[in-house]
């Protein structure tokens, strides 16, 4: 966790806001909306592809993006496939489990046509849909003529490679086949393959289409076409062609855009989103033509294109020539409405800087309300404003404000609150017998009990500089030392727990006055190395400490039970903090006790207060 604080800057001129507002802001206002208006009827075609480009650039990545979520759940099948096999979780030459596994695989990928494993030996199993339905069967590739050479380079490879397109006469369709080469300790076992039907890339394009509008297409070279909005419900048929990818070209579809992609017409390049532009003419009507390059699936680019009317661009100069025009006359009541209403928000804003001002010293108490404005957004940061203050009203209640604010102003300008290891002495309280005590009470008597004894507690630990850090049922847990160091945390605490003494003893004289049983405590207190800073979960933290310190502390609480007797108080610390205290406070050593859950024994002092006398020493545990 990172607090910054950054102070005002000395030396600097500050203008108040009714000033900016008022003349900067309208000045501004006026300058640059004129300039605006200047700029835009002199360059209007420019601005209005520069527009479009941005327009363009969105839906490209769009359709890049879709292609992608298309091809990416073949690669990350292929991965999952290749981790099993290189784990050693899946035996390639266990058939049955391997026909069950990429079976399973396939029908986890509805965009992905066929997912197979081939051996080292070109054998091996592949699980296939066809028309709906999955079949699992094996293959051997050892005879098949014309088989791509990435098929036998798998040793020689250690990623994954996308093959050039290939016709399926099988599926009927040509397809994209991705090649994972897979190994266990160095040793090359075979591939992963995964096949995509190109039949439906194209399918998602025509519901582009259908959606937005937008002509879409992807080019696997200048002259062949991989889909296409208009290609997902034609058939090609590819099985006799020899030369050249089993792909459509540009001139077989029905787009006649497309078609003149690259004949003679002008050309443009968004160098800001790495666009390439064409306007060609079809049957006199021009068409605007985008194109970016796609890589990652094959060893040459793709092409991205989108195809627009220019009579759309027109549309857009139209609309930007009645703009400009009203442009002037909102700009003239603009500058006008500008200097009324400065006036009013800045009165507004004054106050929510002022108040800020209280927030961010902790002064939430003396934060005054917010009044209403007839500003919808003031009104609503007023609103918010107060019930945030009246949050953190609630807020200090449950954090320590005198810890927070330490920590803030730690260091001064900037602090970064890392965990590390500090001398501090903790402290844990426990009522005794508070369960039947309780018992006999109810809800709201138990927790005005308890509030009531923890305040007193409270103010005894924050005298003398400790942190309360959690309230533990009836128990406290506190400490000294840490964030700002105390050389003498040991001597504070020793008096905190003296101070808690002497407040229970007059607590409970007037609680014997009134009829009420007493309320008996134990202390118990250790020092020592621990780790502190920011401790919790991504979505909670607390600023505490952790460590045997905090341990040791616990445990010396809890021997205070067995030796407390009648005592209304009994403070107990361990030889660590009792030397180191020096003579703070009056205290007897009533030798070494063992401590449950440790080893050997620990040196132990008790604490002389006004309403405690020192017991017999009790039998060493």
């Amino acid at each position: 966790m990172r607090i910054r604080l950054r102070l005002p800057g000395r030396g600097r001129v500050r203008l108040p806001i009714a000033a900016i507002l008022v003349g900067g802001f309208g000045t501004l206002m006026l300058l640059a909306v004129a300039s605006v208006l200047a700029l835009g009827l002199t360059s209007a075609t420019q601005n209005t592809y520069t527009l479009l480009g941005d327009k363009a650039s969105l839906i490209l990545a769009n359709v890049e993006v879709r292609v992608r979520h298309q091809l990416d759940p073949a690669a990350n099948a292929a991965r999952f496939l290749a981790g099993l096999v290189e784990r050693g979780e899946l035996d390639p030459t266990d058939h049955q489990r391997l026909f069950d596994t990429v079976r399973g695989t396939l029908a986890g990928i509805p965009d992905v046509t066929g997912v197979g494993f081939v051996r080292a030996d070109l054998t091996g199993t592949r699980a296939t849909r066809v028309d709906g339905s999955l079949r699992t069967e094996s293959i051997d590739l050892r005879t098949v003529k014309d088989l791509q050479p990435e098929w036998r380079n798998g040793p020689d490879r250690v990623t994954p490679v996308w093959l050039d397109p290939i016709w399926s006469k099988e599926f009927g369709t040509s397809l994209l086949i991705l090649l994972q080469p897979v190994r266990r300790d160095g040793r090359y076992l075979g591939q992963v393959a995964i096949g995509v039907s190109l039949h439906d890339l194209s399918r998602f394009l025509s519901a582009y289409y259908v959606e937005q509008g937008i002509n879409a297409f992807v080019l696997y070279d200048n002259e062949h076409v991989l889909a296409h909005s208009t290609l997902g419900a034609r058939k090609f048929d590819f099985s006799g062609r020899s030369n050249g990818p089993p792909l459509p070209r540009i001139d077989q579809m029905d787009d006649p855009a497309l078609a003149a992609l690259w004949s003679k017409g002008r050309t443009f390049e968004v160098e800001a989103h790495r666009i390439e532009g064409r306007v060609v003419s079809v049957a006199g009507e021009e068409h605007l033509m985008l194109l970016r390059r796609m890589s990652g699936y094959g060893q040459q680019d793709w092409l991205v294109g989108v195809t627009f009317r220019e009579s759309e661009v027109n549309q857009e100069l139209k609309r930007l020539d009645v703009t400009a025009a009203t442009g002037i006359g909102i700009l003239l009541i603009s500058v006008g409405a500008a200097l009324f209403v400065g006036r009013r928000i800045s009165r507004q804003i004054a106050r929510l800087s002022d108040a800020a001002d209280r927030i961010r010293a902790f002064e939430f108490r003396a934060v005054p309300d917010i009044p209403d404005s007839r500003v919808r957004e003031l009104a609503r940061a007023a609103t918010a404003f107060n019930s945030m203050v009246a949050g953190l009203r609630w807020f200090e209640t449950y954090v320590p404000k005198a810890l927070v604010l330490r920590l803030m102003h730690r260091s001064g300008q900037s602090m970064t609150l890392l965990s590390e290891e500090r001398a501090v002495t903790v402290m844990f309280t426990d009522i005794r017998g508070f369960s039947a005590l309780a018992e006999h009470m109810g809800a709201a008597e138990t927790a005005a009990l308890l509030n009531a004894h923890f305040t007193q507690l409270a103010d005894c630990i924050e005298a003398e500089g400790g942190t309360v850090d959690k309230f533990i049922g009836d128990a406290i847990m506190a400490f000294w030392g840490a964030p700002d160091e105390q050389a003498d945390h040991a001597a504070r605490a020793l008096r905190a727990g003296r101070a808690i003494a002497r407040a229970i003893a007059a607590d409970n004289r007037r609680r014997t006055g009134a009829g009420l049983p007493p309320i008996r405590v134990r202390i118990g207190m250790h020092s020592g190395m621990a780790v502190v800073g920011n401790i919790g979960s991504a979505s909670r933290i607390n600023y505490t400490m952790v460590g045997d310190t905090v341990n040791v502390a616990a445990r010396v609480e809890e021997l205070a039970s067995r030796i407390q007797g009648d005592d209304e108080v009994i403070v107990l610390a361990s030889g660590t903090t009792a030397h180191s205290a020096g003579d703070a406070v009056p205290m007897t050593c009533i030798g070494h006790r063992a401590l449950r859950g440790r080893n050997g024994t620990c040196e132990i002092w008790r604490v002389a207060t006004d309403e405690a006398v020192t017991p017999p020493d009790a039998p060493a545990a």
